[in-house]
């Protein structure tokens, strides 16, 4: 698990490469479209502002991990910062109850991410799966800026899903309650 932590955050630096890449957009906040869409991912389904792009793996960077089944990124920059949701698929050696599964990943989390800061945590559930939302700010190193990480975790027999929201602090709040809204709205089929 803790090598799917580190995937998961793999992403997420690849997801900041794309800024560099890319080298455009604007970090004006712009009207936030409050209407979410359904993104069908075959298994699971996830609403989503549809003015966001959709990454599948073949658009995926050669760093971006495996287990990474989708990823959705806001069509502007905010502060030099591509705002983002992913998917991650981890194959699971046994049945595990989701709530134990997001207890593992937060403690992984804690212990491996630089100024790693607890926000929130709170039981949610998804259709009928009790669960944990973890809200923390952490650096994927020292040299990292400092992220706010809006987390889910799902089960579905032997498949753990982690499903991750991306963005800087200083967000504004219309941004972060997306974010939200879009990882909260995740559901096994």
């Amino acid at each position: 698990m803790k090598k799917i932590i580190t995937k998961v955050f793999a992403l997420i630096i690849v997801l900041i490469g794309v800024v560099v890449l890319n080298g455009c957009g604007s970090d004006e906040e712009g009207t936030v479209n409050k209407d979410l869409k359904a993104y069908d991912g075959g298994s699971f389904s996830i609403q989503v502002d549809p003015t966001w792009k959709i990454m599948t793996p073949t658009d995926f960077f050669d760093e971006i991990p495996k287990e990474t089944v989708v990823a959705f990124t806001a069509p502007e920059v905010f502060d030099g910062f591509f705002i983002n949701v992913n998917i991650v698929r981890e194959d699971l050696k046994k049945e595990v109850a989701a709530i134990d599964y997001a207890r593992a990943n937060i403690n992984l989390s804690a212990q491996n991410l630089t100024d790693y800061e607890k926000v929130q945590e709170a039981k949610i559930d998804i259709g009928e799966i009790p669960t944990l939302i973890h809200i923390f700010q952490a650096r994927l190193n020292p040299s990292e800026k400092l992220i706010r990480f809006v987390q889910l975790y799902a089960t579905n027999g032997r498949y753990g899903y982690i499903v991750t929201g991306g963005m800087l602090p200083d967000t504004p709040k219309s941004l972060r309650e997306k974010v939200g809204a879009m990882v909260t709205s995740f559901k096994i089929k």
